[in-house]
């Protein structure tokens, strides 16, 4: 198009009276710049109509079908980033025909044009992942089920790196005129450079691939990192950080590489499980522990949901206390079996931790849920008492209502340990120190 120019004003300078001198430059920056505005006109006149066609075709049909995906292709701009790559492509064709006679001037718009179409397609694609995204937590809000998959923006991220390097790349090779393979060559020896320089970066994005294909943390995870102060639920986990909302509301970015690099408790297992652990002791008083008499024989037999563990064992005592033939060795209970208090009342505790209905039995259902034990055990006698250990799970993990089943558990045993002549250990106190002051100046007052 430059030569037809070239010789129209050629022609018209000629006709003019421009000096054979001036004529060839003359006519050359004419035939330029007439190009130049012709192709730049004609790039602002596309780019306006595709600008207006392309998004206003696409918005009406996604406003037509039923799907979302659509919708949010057109929210995340793809329509508009669409417009551009067809812009660009229109744009590098008609370099050729526009600037044909002229190298120079062709190669750089060349460069310019695939410049142009390499951004395009990188915005593009960028456009296609956040779509992709947004669906997956949209699905992910809908359907209970999906909030157990993968991490949905770490991928993203991580496909946004690869084609930003590729991208990156590929301009290289459009700017310096060379293959994409010569960079891609030469990238070993960069990397060690790459690696002192952006060392903190790659050591998050490496946990973050590692957080995300072994799914150690994910959104809606209750976490916590000793340490750091951070306890709460996830919110967030990118390739390089997880956010965390801790329970007084406050936000903890937490760099992924501490994760993966340190100990923290993920508390997932305890939702999926469906129970969440009981695990605390009452402490009896050591002298209040002893056989029990037929009085309280009689007095226990009375609880209704005690009554079928006293007649399996006093059954069993009776039967084996028969053996014995010597009535005199019978009756010493070092020769012969009887209940005790404390045992009666780890019996008690099952059978009423069974009653609530708030706990998990030892029953095949539990089974089938990760080992929900009920127990009730006692532990190392120590300064303060005979430790009696409640060991079970709760059906509901919720936290109020966890603690008020503990709280429930815990109000009724100790209770009613002084049914079983039991009384819990407790430190002395001031109180119990006055006490004894008062019972010593009243027994000398007495003396005197």
């Amino acid at each position: 198009m430059i030569s037809a120019l070239l010789e129209v004003f050629r022609e018209w300078f000629l006709s003019a009276g421009v000096s054979d001198e001036f004529l060839p430059i003359a006519a050359a920056i004419a035939a330029i710049v007439s190009v130049l505005a012709v192709y730049v006109a004609g790039f602002f006149v596309i780019s306006f109509l595709i600008h207006k066609i392309i998004p206003f075709v696409l918005d009406f049909i996604s406003k037509k079908t039923s799907g979302e995906w659509d919708d949010e292709l057109c929210r995340q701009k793809f329509p508009e980033r669409l417009s551009h790559l067809i812009v660009a492509l229109l744009s590098a064709r008609a370099v050729p025909y526009f600037f044909a006679g002229e190298p120079k001037i062709e190669s750089v718009f060349a460069v310019v044009a695939n410049l142009y179409i390499a951004v395009s397609v990188c915005a593009g694609i960028f456009s296609l992942i956040e779509t992709w995204l947004a669906c997956m937590r949209s699905t992910r809000e809908e359907n209970e089920n999906a909030k157990n998959g993968v991490p949905v923006k770490s991928i993203t991220q991580a496909m946004k790196i690869v084609v930003a390097f590729a991208t990156g790349i590929w301009v290289f090779s459009i700017l310096f005129d060379r293959s994409p393979m010569y960079f891609l060559s030469g990238l070993g020896a960069l990397m060690a450079v790459i690696t002192i320089v952006f060392r903190d970066s790659l050591l998050g994005l490496t946990a973050g691939i590692v957080i995300s294909v072994n799914d150690l943390a994910r959104e809606g995870d209750w976490i916590e990192i000793p340490g750091q102060n951070v306890d709460g639920d996830v919110i967030e986990v990118s390739l390089t950080t997880v956010k965390v909302r801790n329970w007084d509301k406050t936000i903890a970015n937490v760099p992924a590489y501490t994760l993966i690099s340190g100990a923290f408790k993920n508390w997932r297992g305890m939702t999926e499980a469906k129970g969440r652990r009981i695990k605390r002791s009452i402490y009896i008083d050591m002298e209040t522990i002893h056989f029990a008499t037929e009085k309280e024989l009689e007095h226990w037999k009375k609880i209704r949901i005690l009554r079928p563990y006293l007649d399996q064992k006093l059954s069993e005592i009776a039967a084996e206390n028969d053996r014995i033939d010597d009535a005199e060795e019978r009756v010493s209970f070092a020769n012969s079996r009887h209940l005790t208090n404390v045992g009666t009342f780890r019996a008690y505790c099952i059978a009423y931790l069974k009653k609530t209905g708030w706990i998990w039995q030892n029953t095949e259902e539990q089974s089938k849920n990760m080992g929900l034990l009920l127990l009730v055990r006692q532990l190392d006698l120590g300064p303060t008492g005979l430790p009696l250990e409640i060991y079970t799970f709760t059906k509901d993990t919720n936290w109020i209502q966890y603690e008020d089943v503990q709280s429930d558990i815990f109000d009724h045993l100790l209770a009613i340990m002084p049914e079983f002549g039991l009384r819990p250990f407790q430190e002395p106190s001031g109180r119990n120190f006055e006490s004894l002051l008062n019972l010593r100046g009243n027994a000398l007052s007495t003396i005197n």
